[in-house]
């Protein structure tokens, strides 16, 4: 494949001081002109979302955007997302980068956006999110001739998937909600009103998943105990990718809506099963089967309550999968765990071996400070460290 974007036109959203040329167009040029030395190829002006975009002269289905990162001030680049437009209006958001990582600062290795599916641009906009600069040195872009014929195709799985992004399911009274860019279904007549509310307002598991946006890296591979309704997978799916995520719930309602999610943000193949997990020394064996108690809240549905509980709704009978062998047949150095107090019967007593990070939410207020404490003590002696620096309110990072 040839860099299509070499000395084509380009165009950014605004200029600075530091610009060579107070025109965009001009400016812009120095980000495709072939000049990969680590230095400044263009930069905006300090703004919301600024942008930098290549006109291709043609269509294309783009397979990959290599940038280059300016090695001064790199850090600024962490966050970003990769849109494309065929008539440079209408444009759609078909990659982005939400890991903390930094990549330019030290050498020139460049950040590569491998493409999954047809995705036809002639126009291609790299935007960073957020309030600030955008600079990078140069970026490139790959891709394969688009046949005119499979257009029509293209564009008619493009309307449905996105009429499915916004779709009510069946029999459902509710909305969708856009957190983190993910379109997610509100269910107003089954989702208690808090958590209605966190939906809506954009705070539903927001420390979790600053820190999976922060902490995750590109070559991890995830597991997770506590789907809920996904939002913290598929943030972790954007980073290693949806193949690279296990999930597992055991409320069989919100793990259908969780499933639907995905599907509605084109993230399909993460897995998810229905059960819960318990260490080799926990579990029975194949075919074990154990009582989950449902609450009107679905955050707070539990294995250690009774039908009389307060809250509960019901009670289902579930399947039970051994955390250790998940692990390594998932190949996950990752656990990102959100079990409402069932952490401590799972993690004290488990081997967790290949696990190098462990995304924690803690609930002493129920399970008791003795008992979580117990917990964390084991961890450490295990060789996990705690990170003062991210952990906080309830939630504990640790590493090794």
């Amino acid at each position: 494949m040839i860099n299509l974007a070499m000395n084509k036109p380009a165009l950014q959203s605004s200029t600075s001081e530091w610009s060579s040329s107070p025109l965009p167009e001009e400016d812009a040029r120095g980000a495709n002109n072939g000049n990969i030395s680590g230095e400044m190829g263009f930069h905006t002006d300090r703004e919301q979302n600024p942008w930098w975009q290549v006109d291709l002269g043609e269509e294309f289905l783009i397979r990959r955007i290599v940038i280059y990162n300016r090695q001064h001030e790199a850090q600024r680049l962490r966050h970003f997302s990769i849109l494309r437009s065929l008539d440079g209006h209408r444009w759609v958001t078909f990659y982005r980068k939400i890991d903390g990582t930094v990549f330019g600062d030290s050498d020139l290795r460049p950040y590569v956006a491998e493409i999954r599916g047809d995705q036809p641009a002639r126009f291609v906009r790299v935007q960073l999110e957020g309030w600030g600069w955008l600079h990078f040195n140069e970026c490139q872009v790959f891709g394969a001739p688009f046949d005119p014929d499979i257009r029509e195709r293209i564009a008619d799985d493009e309307a449905r998937a996105e009429r499915e992004r916004w779709i009510i399911p069946d029999g459902r009274e509710g909305h969708i909600s856009t957190i983190d860019g993910f379109n997610v279904f509100v269910d107003t007549g089954n989702y208690a009103a808090p958590i209605v509310a966190s939906l809506d307002n954009g705070s539903y598991e927001r420390r979790e998943r600053q820190l999976t946006a922060e902490l995750v890296r590109p070559s991890d591979r995830v597991i997770e105990a506590g789907t809920a309704i996904g939002i913290v997978s598929m943030t972790a799916a954007l980073i290693v990718g949806p193949e690279n995520v296990l999930t597992f719930d055991a409320n069989p309602d919100i793990v259908e809506d969780a499933r639907q999610n995905f599907s509605r943000n084109s993230l399909s193949q993460i897995t998810s099963r229905h059960g819960v997990l318990k260490n080799r020394r926990k579990a029975a064996g194949v075919g074990e089967t154990v009582d989950f108690y449902i609450d009107k809240a679905f955050w707070s549905s539990r294995l250690d309550a009774s039908p009389d509980s307060s809250g509960i709704i019901k009670t289902v009978r579930i399947p039970v999968y051994c955390l250790e062998d998940e692990i390594r047949a998932h190949a996950a150095n990752v656990l990102i765990c959100d079990i409402e107090g069932g952490e401590i019967e799972l993690l004290e007593q488990a081997d967790l071996s290949g696990i190098q990070l462990i995304i924690l939410e803690t609930h002493c207020r129920e399970s008791g400070e003795a008992a979580t404490d117990a917990m964390i003590r084991k961890l450490i002696l295990e060789g996990y460290s705690i990170h003062l620096g991210l952990s906080g309110d309830y939630i504990v990072v640790l590493r090794r």
